[in-house]
């Protein structure tokens, strides 16, 4: 093979470039402007009046939980499956979890399990669209109403889907839509914060700028002695993160149309393979993707599913799971606790055992999905001879 299937957004190319510096040209070296313009093209796809742009997903989460309340000892229900980053960030805002079992079929958290997790020190729900999966996210929303408590919607992937008449985005007070590369098909990494509430996106504007206020006039941009109004993160995008977030943002009907054609071009493959469970559709909402991510049957486990991950990289062909169960990670602790067992999350255990999330990019051709599609069957075959 001459070039290895990589399993994400593709690299910028030499057209990116050119728009990225047209875009860089335009903004007169003002990195306000670029950042205003990503924030405005993401709060367009959500339909939300107030965006701020940061530079790191965790940083934008841990922002969005101490705006909220649910930093420093406050305690939030979430999903036991689910990212590391978020996992990352509940650690470092000190936030005390109570994580629930997802469900089987979406594998995201679903409004009865979230309320059987929930006591009177609840102070946020923590929904989170896994592969950019929706489901659950009103059921959340709902939830979150009933009991007058913040919902922060975690959406790394998922941008552009819908629950109903409603995108993904608009169910969280907060919501946070991540841009990188293991996050959708925008690869700029950092992530934009989305709020229909103009005190929270001043309040998470100031926690991105280290605290201080964003410079209202012309001198004040120059610079000057900033105060710092409370403990915050230096998490601006770059100026590049941001022109690449605008170029690819501008262009992203176009790129989630042909991430649906990879996307069938794999279910048309691997639907009728006994041993895969495929991503679920959501019943009432349009998913936009950020992963093809497949299950293997009951029957295979941890060991199996890594032996064919690493099988798919001999071959030069990317492969791995995004998702993690969050409590038996032993790393995220910030508190020393009794390890959970498998038996306390078994839904999330079981499939984060069996997840195999394959290449899935707008550069891939039916020949690179044909190829992917026979040799995830090889090493299935292998795997159960070896077993």
């Amino acid at each position: 093979m001459s070039e290895p299937i990589r399993l994400g957004p593709v690299d910028p190319t030499r057209a990116d470039w050119t728009d990225m510096q047209q875009e860089m040209r335009a903004a007169r070296g003002e990195l306000h402007v670029l950042l205003e313009r990503v924030e405005s093209l993401v709060g367009h796809i959500v339909a939300r009046p107030c965006a701020v742009a940061f530079a790191s997903t965790g940083a934008a989460i841990e922002a969005a939980l101490d705006a909220l309340g649910g930093a420093r000892g406050g305690e939030i229900v979430l999903p036991a499956l689910g990212p590391v980053v978020l996992g990352h960030a509940v650690n470092r805002a000190s936030s005390a979890c109570r994580y629930a079992d997802v469900d089987p079929k979406s594998m995201t958290l679903l409004g009865d399990h979230a309320e059987s997790r929930m006591t009177d020190a609840t102070r946020v729900i923590v929904g989170v669209s896994n592969h950019g999966q929706p489901a659950g996210l009103n059921e959340l929303a709902s939830l979150a109403a009933r009991n007058e408590l913040p919902l922060l919607e975690i959406n790394l992937g998922g941008l552009g889907g819908r629950i109903g008449r409603d995108p993904v985005g608009r169910f969280g007070r907060v919501s946070v839509i991540g841009l990188g590369d293991r996050e959708g098909p925008i690869g700029s990494q950092g992530a934009v914060v989305v709020t229909n509430d103009d005190t929270l996106a001043q309040a998470l504007r100031v926690r991105r700028n280290n605290g201080c206020a964003e410079p209202k006039s012309d001198w004040e941009k120059l610079g000057g002695i900033a105060r710092v109004e409370c403990a915050g993160w230096d998490s601006r995008m770059s100026a590049v993160q941001a022109a690449l977030a605008i170029v690819r943002l501008t262009r992203f009907e176009k790129i989630c149309t042909e991430l649906e054609e990879v996307f069938h071009s794999y279910v048309r493959r691997l639907a009728m393979h006994p041993d895969l469970v495929l991503p679920a559709p959501c019943a009432d909402g349009t998913v936009r993707w950020s992963h093809f991510a497949i299950r293997l049957g009951e029957r295979y486990s941890r060991d199996d599913r890594d032996g064919i991950i690493q099988g798919l990289l001999r071959h030069d062909i990317a492969a791995t799971s995004v998702v993690s169960v969050l409590p038996h990670e032993v790393a995220l602790r910030h508190e020393p606790k009794r390890a959970e067992t498998a038996s306390e999350f078994p839904v999330a255990q079981r499939a984060a055992d069996r997840i195999i999330a394959l290449p899935f990019s707008t550069e891939l051709s039916e020949h690179d999905v044909d190829l992917v599609c026979q040799t995830l069957q090889v090493m299935i075959e292998r795997q159960s001879i070896l077993r």
